[in-house]
């Protein structure tokens, strides 16, 4: 089978030219590679005339990867497309492992794999955001329920005929392949998610990042989709556990916002915020903190906030385990040279000053209430004793336990985006609502109108010149 391989990219010329090295090394021969640039801004077209791909351009972007995908797609002369990111790096052997998918018994209509367990960023939450990713992905169903196009294929004839990705809807990165794979299914199509067909992820997540991806380009889209479909399936991050989860989190949730009102202090809120600039700022590689002065100022206005909060209840003994915070900046710099080692302390550090703040001011309240907080905490940790120990197994039990408070805002965050996707489902559905969740840039290209064999070599000629297929 030929294989056509479309990267959307835009701005990210220091992704797209990895990106590209890792498409030209594949072993196997019958692919052609199009890059579609969505209206950058910097020198990103100039490095992918750089590789002997087909260049399209899109002046006056951007349209939203989904338009872009739909677009090379049009130029495509491959059996099948594989859309791969311009911040993935796929294997010698990814695009083999594809075709070998599309060509088992019964030949799914679509295949994709997920990111490895090496994430490309060294810092927290790069690594958290892109192992969550890999851990949910190898532990679903491989008769899969939706689609996934940060590394995933469909065939060409089947995506052109359901139009390929909907820019209508999604003008924007959003859940334009989750969309495209309900389709897929309601069309009858199997999706085959290969385990095997891992690929690297390069890019650097920050806390407004991840927020701003969960719940407005994802949880509240998804919600929406779901209510459309009537369809919520057990798979992925949305299974039994998951749901129980967030329920139990909500709950502990309400526990700490209780807790707060009960102590009349400031000092938890504090502490969580004091946890996660922190941590946000940790990295594998040093220097250990990636804090510019913004995020270094806010620490220490936190933990003086903290510390004289302590002086102020008379919780003097509270005062050494809040050191530990500014301590493991200290440490992250004085033995940045120990690579690993200093990594674990400092980061150990923030953990170890977080538990003992947290312990202090459970043991001012009355054990029936301490062992609520308690139960519940343990309840969750419970039903994902796994996702904890493959972090375990991946980075330490430090790294793990630094992931947990992560994670618990993770199911929080989850059900403000369920909440949110409910009553914007029911404000659409008032008379005279807008019927669009999302309005397009300008009218999509048909995915159906396929240029002609001349018009694309007319094309691959201006741009750059492509590849043939073997």
């Amino acid at each position: 089978m030929s294989v056509s391989v479309i990267v959307p990219v835009r701005n990210s010329p220091a992704y797209l030219a990895r990106c590209l090295e890792a498409v030209l090394a594949s072993a196997y021969v019958g692919y052609e590679c199009i890059v579609v640039d969505d209206g950058s801004t910097d020198d990103t077209r100039a490095v992918a005339r750089r590789f002997p791909v087909r260049l399209i351009e899109l002046p006056g972007g951007p349209y939203g990867p989904g338009y872009a995908r739909n677009r090379g797609a049009e130029a495509a002369r491959g059996d099948i497309l594989l859309f791969v990111d311009a911040d993935v790096i796929i294997t010698a052997d990814t695009i083999r492992e594809v075709v070998e998918t599309m060509a088992a018994r019964p030949q799914p209509a679509a295949v994709f794999g997920s990111y490895d367990d090496s994430p490309g960023s060294q810092e927290f939450l790069s690594q958290y955001k892109n192992l969550f990713h890999h851990f949910v992905h190898q532990q679903a169903n491989e008769e899969a329920a939706t689609f996934w196009a940060g590394c995933g294929a469909v065939r060409r004839e089947v995506f052109l005929a359901l139009g390929g990705f909907d820019v209508q809807r999604y003008p924007r990165p959003c859940i334009e392949d989750i969309e495209l794979g309900y389709r897929l299914r309601a069309a009858g199509h199997e999706i085959a998610l290969n385990k095997q067909i891992q690929v690297k992820h390069l890019k650097r997540w920050t806390l407004r990042g991840i927020a701003r991806s969960d719940i407005i380009d994802r949880g509240i889209p998804w919600t929406l989709l779901i209510l459309q479909h009537r369809a919520l399936p057990n798979d992925l991050n949305l299974r039994t556990s998951q749901r129980a989860s967030a329920l139990l989190a909500c709950l502990l949730a309400g526990y700490l916002v209780w807790l707060t009102v009960y102590e009349g202090t400031v000092r938890l809120p504090l502490l969580i915020g004091l946890f996660a600039l922190m941590t946000a700022g940790w990295s594998r590689q040093p220097p250990h903190y990636q804090m510019g002065v913004a995020a270094g100022g806010a620490d220490a206005l936190l933990a003086g906030g903290i510390a004289l909060a302590a002086i102020y209840a008379g919780d003097i003994a509270m005062l050494p385990a809040i050191g530990l915070f500014p301590g493991a900046v200290v440490v992250g710099r004085l033995l940045s040279r120990r690579g690993a080692v200093s990594a674990q302390i400092s980061l150990g550090a923030i953990v170890l000053g977080f538990v003992l703040v947290w312990a202090q001011l459970q043991g001012r309240l009355p054990w029936p209430v301490a062992v609520v907080g308690l139960a519940l905490l343990l309840a969750v940790l419970a039903l994902n004793y796994r996702f904890y120990a493959f972090f375990t197994r991946k980075r330490g039990p430090v790294f793990a336990a630094a992931v947990m408070p992560f994670h618990m805002v993770y199911f929080l965050y989850s059900v403000a985006a369920l909440v949110l996707g409910i009553a914007l489902h029911i404000v659409r559905s008032l008379p005279l609502a807008p019927r669009r969740y999302m309005r397009p840039s300008r009218p999509p290209v048909a995915a159906t109108s396929v240029p002609a064999e001349e018009d694309c070599n007319r094309e691959a000629s201006r741009d750059h010149g492509g590849t043939p297929i073997g």
